[in-house]
């Protein structure tokens, strides 16, 4: 970890002549915002290392939040800037068993903090226990009501930002017809957009919306996820706890071959066959046949939460994607496929080389775009509504 840490100082030391110059090319009004975007940057990549940004900001402070809308409870963490001159906005964790208290989104909440955001980070069970659905999408509703409802006088609502597999819910939490009007903006890092192409993707590598570029190779372990985030849906609790039993066995040996049979699955019932089967294809063909004989409680989470199958003429708040090229979790197609569905101009897409699925890289060989993709998220975040 040490050495990978130093690797990252070492290659953002190497880019600073070049970012530097590039501010001083550019106009005098936007200089501090764009300084600001470098501290920003290098803090992301220092992770829970000094930085510039520590150095020159105070600790954000973290408090624990229990709220309640419309008789549903949540507990979320609220992070305080200094100074909050940004706003608030919704942070939401992707497909993690510690949830708001992912080590790595808590350092993404307080460099945001440091930025100058309130950040409110809810805890969503799904999310957290891979059983994600349409409720998650409620819980964010929810949160951004709750956010909303605690803006001091004038300010404008909440910006929203979503990681990964929360990407849809998160989308379709800022559609409600009472919240669309309430989100400023969107941040959306390595998102997905088709949950069909994104599980042949994970099952057998093909990308087929990779028309641009060919996707890199899927995680080894990215199908045993899948399974997981789908088990709640079986009827059958055996079914549930032997598939979650071969699931976490998988994740945990990442040079098993997937190819070798799995003890219990004989005993499976239909449905869990069914989802098995589909999660051990290899064959892109199949895909859709092996979709379809899932069982129907499953299917309509799935259809609800396919961006793809959604209309999304009522998302009206402005859409930033950040996705790495060789995200070997979610291909960026699918980010280009989301902005390509708005009208021209909502989205905003940054092929950032310096990310791999939702991490700063060491690598930094293309720290430029990420740095670009700050500048254009603090820009937004501005409360008094200049130069949006």
């Amino acid at each position: 970890m040490r050495e990978n840490d130093e690797r990252r100082r070492r290659g953002l030391l190497r880019l600073i002549p070049g970012l530097l110059l590039g501010l001083l090319l550019t106009g005098c009004s936007a200089l501090e915002r764009q300084h600001e975007a470098l501290l920003v940057l290098g803090d992301l990549a220092a992770g829970d290392a000094p930085s510039r940004l520590k150095q020159r900001t105070q600790t954000p402070d973290r408090e624990r939040l229990a709220y309640a809308v419309e008789g549903r409870d949540y507990v979320a963490d609220l992070y305080h800037p200094a100074i909050s001159r940004r706003g608030t906005l919704v942070l939401v964790h992707g497909l993690t068993d510690e949830g708001r208290r992912d080590p790595r989104l808590m350092a993404f909440a307080r460099t945001l903090a440091r930025a100058g955001f309130t950040v409110l980070v809810p805890e969503l069970d799904g999310l957290r226990d891979f059983s994600v659905g349409t409720r998650e999408a409620q819980g964010i509703a929810d949160a951004i009501r709750h956010a909303a409802a605690e803006l001091p006088m004038g300010e404008e609502g909440p910006a929203l930002a979503a990681i990964s597999f929360a990407t849809g819910p998160a989308l379709l939490a800022a559609m409600q017809p009472d919240t669309a009007h309430r989100v400023r903006f969107v941040i959306a890092v390595g998102g997905y957009y088709d949950l069909t192409d994104l599980l042949r993707y994970a099952t057998t590598g093909e990308d087929r919306g990779g028309a641009c570029r060919r996707a890199p190779p899927p995680q080894h372990d990215l199908r045993w996820a899948l399974l997981r985030s789908q088990l709640h849906h079986l009827a059958d609790a055996e079914d549930r706890q032997r598939l979650d039993t071969i699931a976490r066995r998988r994740l945990g040996n990442s040079e098993e071959s997937f190819e070798a049979p799995d003890s219990g699955v004989a005993g499976l019932g239909p449905e869990g066959k069914a989802l098995y089967a589909l999660v051990t294809n290899t064959d892109p063909a199949r895909v859709t046949p092996l979709l379809e004989a899932l069982p129907p409680s499953l299917l309509l989470q799935f259809d609800a939460l396919n961006l793809a199958s959604r209309d999304l003429d009522a998302l009206t708040a402005r859409l930033v994607l950040v996705h790495g090229p060789d995200d070997r979790v979610i291909p960026i197609s699918h980010s280009r496929r989301l902005r390509d569905a708005l009208p021209s101009r909502q989205a905003r897409l940054f092929a950032a080389g310096g990310l791999g699925h939702v991490e700063v890289s060491s690598h930094w060989r293309d720290a430029w775009t990420l740095w670009r993709a700050i500048y254009h998220m603090l820009r937004l975040g501005e409360t008094d509504g200049r130069n949006r």
